[in-house]
């Protein structure tokens, strides 16, 4: 991970743009500045975590460029289980560590080389405590992240096969830029088995 600092001018520009299409409320550009102020820009290389399952990190992030995803494993299981892919724009953070102190149940990390806000729990709460428009703006984003979740789950059904095609037809960018094996976790199939589906797709 590196810490490159304070967002530069095409990086605010950018964050601005992204922001303002991640609610079902608007913001003002004197938010949108207090909130990139706050913030310091990270990079980082393909898998490296933002957050790993067990470490206590409430702070908040804004995925400028790249694609994130959030994955666990199950019991003693080795196997990795992807629960969702992010897209720039989005906001990613661990209610377990924001709101309660305790260790994220979920590793959070990159699929390409990504490009990310970071912005400290106590800054966001100073932001959170001193602006309603900013708590809409929160509340609005919240409501975006839970009908994402209620689409994936009409979307992403069926067969394998089906399932794939869902995600190539909805999603190419992920498809095309996430490693194969990542994509089989999250489809719920071995990257093997996906490697034959590709295969067959590829000759219909």
């Amino acid at each position: 991970m590196q810490v490159k600092g304070k967002a530069t001018s095409s990086q605010r520009e950018r964050l601005c743009e992204l922001i303002k299409k991640e609610s079902t409320y608007p913001i003002s550009q004197e938010l949108l500045d207090r909130l990139i102020d706050m913030g310091t820009i990270i990079k980082l290389k393909t898998g490296e975590p933002i957050t790993r399952a067990g470490d206590i990190d409430p702070d908040f992030y804004i995925l400028l460029d790249g694609i994130m995803r959030c994955w666990h494993v199950e019991g003693d299981s080795v196997v990795e289980h992807t629960t969702y892919f992010a897209l720039p724009g989005t906001v990613n953070i661990s209610y377990h560590s924001y709101l309660l102190g305790q260790p994220s149940p979920n590793t959070y990390d990159v699929c390409c080389p990504s490009t990310i806000m970071r912005i400290g729990k106590d800054n966001l709460k100073e932001l959170i405590d001193s602006s309603a428009e900013f708590a809409r703006w929160c509340l609005g984003n919240v409501q975006f992240q839970l009908y994402f979740f209620e689409m994936k789950g009409r979307i992403i059904q069926g067969s394998a096969k089906e399932r794939y095609e869902a995600m190539m037809k909805n999603r190419p960018d992920i498809a095309m830029r996430v490693p194969l094996k990542i994509i089989a976790s999250y489809l719920g199939i071995t990257p093997q088995y996906l490697s034959k589906l590709r295969r067959e797709l590829a000759s219909e």
